[in-house]
């Protein structure tokens, strides 16, 4: 990986890319409140101010390096929990509403009620259709 470029130094195209990519997020939150009616400017222009702006970010890299820099700071801050949070909603909305209806039903996957354990004893070596 390349070190990154000073603001007078030489801009890979993957950098022009990044901070001309950084530009539209606000852009595309504008259309959307334009969309919402929230603020009175035309959605379909906000799209095609998108190819516009990705092309000023990527032609002068050097003036929106700083709000690159800072954007990416707000990523990484926010992107550190998103995985657990993510998991935590699958968990709520799908696992523990299914273990309940399933305990109402009167379904038990791992059945416990023999003598304290869920293994099954093995009775030697059988065929492949029949392991157990």
């Amino acid at each position: 990986m390349t070190p990154p470029a000073t603001s007078t130094g030489p801009w890979s195209l993957r950098e022009r890319l990044a901070i001309g990519a950084s530009l539209l997020p606000p852009l595309a939150l504008l259309m959307l409140a334009a969309r919402w009616g929230w603020v009175p400017l035309r959605p379909l222009g906000l799209l095609g101010a998108m190819p516009l702006v990705l092309a000023l970010g990527m032609l002068l890299p050097a003036r929106f390096a700083r709000w690159h820099r800072g954007v990416s700071r707000v990523q990484a801050r926010l992107g550190r929990g998103v995985v657990l949070l993510l998991l935590r909603a699958i968990h709520l909305l799908a696992v523990v509403p299914l273990g309940g209806l399933m305990r109402l039903f009167g379904q038990r996957p791992v059945d416990l009620a023999r003598n304290g354990s869920a293994w099954v004893r093995s009775k030697g070596y059988g065929s492949l259709r029949d392991p157990f």
